[in-house]
């Protein structure tokens, strides 16, 4: 493995790791245009798909607990509950993100329907 691809890998595993529990908008939308360069300087193959596929999973498990827990803040009336919507909307977003950029590596790869 070349040093490119490595520092673009762990600076992908690092952005990723920083959107899944980060809440200030303007944080995320910088970290997602980094990690957008990111993606784009490593490029697209297989393995790389499925690297994306197993963050999105991740994402789906962050974003059902953290819905979870915003349901039960509400349902008690307890404080939090603003930052934990907050966080909540940043994983939504930050999923749709990967979501994108699988379909657009996806393509260029040749697969066709992928969501």
């Amino acid at each position: 493995m070349d040093w490119d691809r490595f520092i673009a890998r762990a600076n992908i595993k690092s952005h990723s790791a920083r959107l899944m529990t980060e809440a200030d908008a303007d944080v995320r939308r910088r970290l997602h245009s980094l990690l957008v360069e990111e993606l784009d300087r490593l490029g697209a193959d297989l393995e790389f798909i499925v690297e994306i596929e197993r963050t999105i999973s991740t994402f789906d498990a962050l974003i059902e607990t953290q819905r979870k827990l915003v349901m039960t803040l509400e349902r008690h009336g307890l404080d939090g509950d603003r930052r934990a919507k907050v966080l909540l909307d940043g994983l939504v977003e930050s999923q749709a993100v990967y979501r994108s950029y699988r379909r657009r590596a996806a393509r260029s790869l040749g697969f066709a329907g992928v969501n």
